[in-house]
């Protein structure tokens, strides 16, 4: 019987682990400053040059950021969203924009099928804030279509989904912000959330496609095909 020998993890392999791990989990979410250098060999109980290799090594995965004079910040959830990113950044806008519209059509139907009254809850809290345009940009508008991809209760679609638009967000921000609030763009997504509610994945599926077109429009003046 030909037996491996355990390899021991380097201690900077076991903190790049724990970071990992609470990147994937959550509790440094996208977009998140995560805690200073000194702050973390504290909590890790391991030396400043130990959290450095760590953090050189979540930085070359491109899972966090590093932004000299500001922190370093939580760019994906995990090395699946990095390589996802990587490879739209390689596609022709036309490319993404169908991935989106085939990806949200079945989001849609399976929000209507799956949501939860929690899942109700969250989403009108997330359209109410899209009508006031709390946030800066088009944030508001992302929450709630990611609010729709997380009623699917499909980790994967989700997780997608997010990638794809937040390529969407980096690119094209400038030119869907104001679009993105126009009356008519709200009253669809008004019409999304009452079919999810209703769970009319058919009516769902038809709203996302008429919701993407409208985004389509303002960036090319061309409908997607």
């Amino acid at each position: 019987m030909d037996l491996k020998k355990p390899v021991r993890l380097s201690l900077s392999r076991q903190v790049l682990n724990a970071m990992e791990s609470m990147i994937r989990s959550g509790q440094w979410k996208v977009g998140d400053r995560i805690p200073a250098e000194p702050e973390l060999a504290r909590a890790f109980s391991v030396s400043h040059n130990t959290i450095r290799e760590a953090l050189q090594s979540l930085i070359h995965m491109g899972m966090l950021e590093a932004r000299p004079g500001d922190g370093t910040y939580v760019m994906a959830s995990d090395r699946f969203a990095v390589a996802v990113s990587n490879r739209l950044r390689e596609s022709e806008l036309p490319q993404i924009l169908e991935a989106r519209l085939a990806l949200e059509k079945e989001i849609a139907r399976l929000a209507a099928v799956k949501r939860t009254e929690e899942d109700l809850e969250i989403l009108e809290a997330a359209l109410k804030d899209c009508h006031a345009r709390v946030r800066p940009g088009i944030e508001d508008d992302m929450l709630f279509h990611a609010a729709v991809a997380r009623a699917t209760h499909n980790p994967v679609l989700a997780e997608l989904y997010n990638v794809i638009i937040r390529n969407v967000q980096e690119n094209l921000e400038n030119l869907l912000e104001e679009k993105q609030y126009d009356p008519g763009a709200m009253k669809l997504h008004d019409d999304l959330l009452d079919a999810i509610r209703g769970r009319k994945a058919d009516a769902a599926e038809n709203i996302i496609v008429k919701i993407v077109e409208f985004d389509t429009v303002s960036i090319s003046g061309e409908p997607p095909e």
